[in-house]
């Protein structure tokens, strides 16, 4: 792209400054030797600026290698090529080309300080930069040659050191786009021969990664951002050469943009699931619709800024799709996941929620099982607390524990135990999950089996949606034989203060939460909202003793809705003076204000002796789940959900 044509596209954009401004800025740090790896490139950005004259490349001045790895990635060069594009300045162009060779020099013949993800990522960033210097003329023969010698080095290196289980890690899409990316650019550098192992390889890798609704297995947004990204970028390099491009990669970079419109959240930041920072993707999402022309009304709350990288490698102005009017689908569900959104609109006030409920993925899976995240009114309530750092120690494993979600854990052992910072000691398996809808709203029902236990014990946790109502109750049901204790864990927003009242907690101005457990009480948790940024968050924690069987329930409520809960006993019809066990039947009243309550009964389990109708509170049920809308014992409306 030439200097004109990327100011003039620049022009185009009415709020692009954002964008260049934090370009150039970052540039200015580079050409004083001050690294910040917060650009709106990297995937994982550590919010750590250090001065380095000279360079130290095989030392990282905190001990966290992912330091070193970030700074081989090489992301910031395409800082300096953007702020050069902008201003002209040949500085920014010359400084480019001194860390291109700097890596070279001090790096080339030191395999062993190399992984293959940032090789991958590396070949990527070189791909605009090597473009650029060789238009402008800034190349002498004897320094494109080295560059060519270094690309057919990594190249190999990637090949050499492939190993089957990156067919299902985002790593192998890392290493073969970076392959295929820069090939496209230069055909000629790299053998055919490695060039077509990596298009095999790619489309392989999103075959078995990436599923037919676009969640990617490791069961974390972030990479399933940079599965996304890659994919897009070879769409780009080829598109822009004049290739084909293979229908798997279209059919699932399409079904990933989709599926990260359901992990934007009403603040526009990517929901925390496993290893996830919360972050905005507005330059990646506006980017991926221009490139697979597949607009969304979602484009119409983000700021018109797109990924410069993505851009680059177009090597021309976009035109980016027109807006659609065809509105989003407020409810989305991907069983093959385990993963299940909601939200009343797609504006900044909605209400929202998910539920997890799926296999673990890699060692960027989290121990969620059951997991809830809620937010009312815009505002998040129940959170998850991020990842914060891949070092292992008490952090990181607190983080991925069962004790750092909103779910629950028998007998103080937890269901899956984290044993190092990627690996585990055993896990929980999800047996069954399913959305709900009915005419009052939803409901989730999730159930897993905890083999921690020397008997394993089956949990049904049901997220149960009055979307009208603005209510949300959560009820767990346990089956366990014997005597045992049910923790439940609840993360609270760090925005919101937690004050206890009479009937239940109030949550900052925002929303009111009651719980029917027989102790609860507050604790301090971590929370990460970025790699290595740590706040801490309220946790509210509770704990309820029973034998073989027991069901608690919780109810959240906007702050101006008080709201309590009652738990109701059974009455069995034919003889109601028999105490009903409560895996047979047993119910809770959520009482609002001018005494209207909502009424949830429960069957847990089938009655085989006697009448099978029960009452509760003065209302006749029959089913496994039923909710009545009440005006003191008066039923205005039923709902038979199952």
């Amino acid at each position: 792209m030439t200097e004109t044509n990327w100011t003039t596209y620049i022009q185009q954009l009415s709020q692009q400054q954002h964008l260049t401004d934090d370009a150039r800025k970052n540039a200015d740090r580079l050409l004083k030797n001050q690294f910040l790896f917060d650009s709106p490139y990297a995937m994982e950005p550590t919010q750590v600026s250090y001065t380095m004259n000279p360079i130290t490349w095989q030392q990282t001045p905190n001990g966290d290698p992912e330091w070193l790895y970030m700074l081989k990635r090489q992301e910031y060069l395409l800082d300096l090529l953007e702020a050069y594009y902008e201003t002209g300045r040949g500085d920014y162009q010359a400084k480019m080309k001194a860390l291109l060779f700097s890596w070279i020099d001090e790096n080339l013949t030191v395999p062993a300080t190399w992984r293959t993800i940032d090789t991958g990522i590396r070949l990527l960033n070189w791909t605009a930069v090597v473009a650029n210097l060789l238009e402008d003329h800034q190349l002498s023969r004897e320094e494109q040659a080295r560059i060519e010698e270094a690309v057919n080095v990594q190249a190999a290196y990637l090949q050499q050191n492939y190993t089957e289980k990156f067919d299902i890690s985002n790593w192998g899409v890392l290493i073969t786009t970076g392959i295929l990316v820069y090939a496209t650019r230069f055909p000629k550098v790299l053998p055919p021969a490695i060039v077509q192992w990596a298009q095999q390889k790619f489309e392989t890798e999103l075959d078995l990664q990436v599923d037919a609704q676009g969640m990617q297995w490791e069961q974390s947004p972030l990479y399933l951002l940079e599965v996304w990204r890659s994919t897009l970028a070879v769409i780009a390099a080829q598109q822009q050469a004049g290739l084909a491009v293979a229908p798997v990669v279209l059919t699932k970079a399409s079904a990933m943009q989709r599926m990260i419109t359901r992990y934007v959240k009403p603040d526009l930041l990517l929901l925390q699931q496993g290893d996830t920072d919360a972050v905005r993707i507005d330059s990646l999402y506006n980017a991926s619709a221009a490139i697979l022309q597949q607009s969304s009304p979602l484009q119409q709350r983000l700021a018109p800024i797109v990924d410069f990288g993505l851009l680059e490698l177009a090597h021309q102005r976009w035109q980016l799709p027109a807006k659609t009017e065809t509105p989003l689908p407020k409810e989305f569900a991907a069983p093959t996941s385990g993963n299940y959104f909601w939200r009343s609109d797609w504006g900044q006030h909605a209400d929202y929620w998910h539920a997890f409920n799926g296999d673990l993925g890699s060692g960027h899976g989290h121990a969620a099982l059951g997991h809830v995240d809620l937010t009312i009114g815009g505002q998040d309530v129940l959170v998850d607390p991020g990842r914060y750092t891949y070092v292992d120690g008490t952090e990181r494993r607190q983080l991925k524990s069962v004790a750092a979600h909103n779910t629950v854990m028998l007998d103080h052992r937890p269901f899956s135990l984290p044993n190092d910072s990627w690996k585990y000691r055993y896990v929980a398996t999800p047996l069954n999950h399913s959305l709900v809808d009915f005419a009052g709203g939803q409901v989730v029902k999730l159930t897993f089996l905890d083999q921690s236990q020397a008997v394993p014990a089956v949990i049904t946790r049901l997220l149960i949606s009055l979307s009208q109502e603005r209510l949300w109750l959560i009820v767990d049901m346990i089956h366990h034989p014997g005597q045992h204790s049910l923790k439940r864990f609840w993360q609270v927003s760090p925005r919101l203060s937690v004050t206890q009242h009479d009937t239940g907690y109030q949550l900052g101005d925002v929303a009111n939460f009651a719980m029917s457990d027989d102790q609860v009480w507050a604790s301090q948790q971590l929370f990460s909202p970025r790699y290595n940024t740590l706040e801490h968050l309220t946790r509210l924690e509770s704990e309820t003793m029973f034998t073989d069987f027991t069901v608690q329930a919780a109810v959240l409520s906007p702050r101006q809705q008080p709201v309590t809960i009652t738990p109701i006993a059974a009455q069995q019809s034919g003889d109601r003076d028999a105490v009903v066990p409560e895996r047979l039947a047993t119910g809770f009243r959520v009482d609002l204000d001018n005494e209207r309550n909502f009424l949830v009964t429960l069957q847990p389990e089938n009655t085989i002796v006697g009448r099978k109708l029960y009452w509760f509170d003065g209302t006749e049920a029959y089913g496994g789940l039923n909710i009545f809308e009440r005006q003191g014992q008066q039923v205005a409306q039923h709902f038979q959900v199952f």
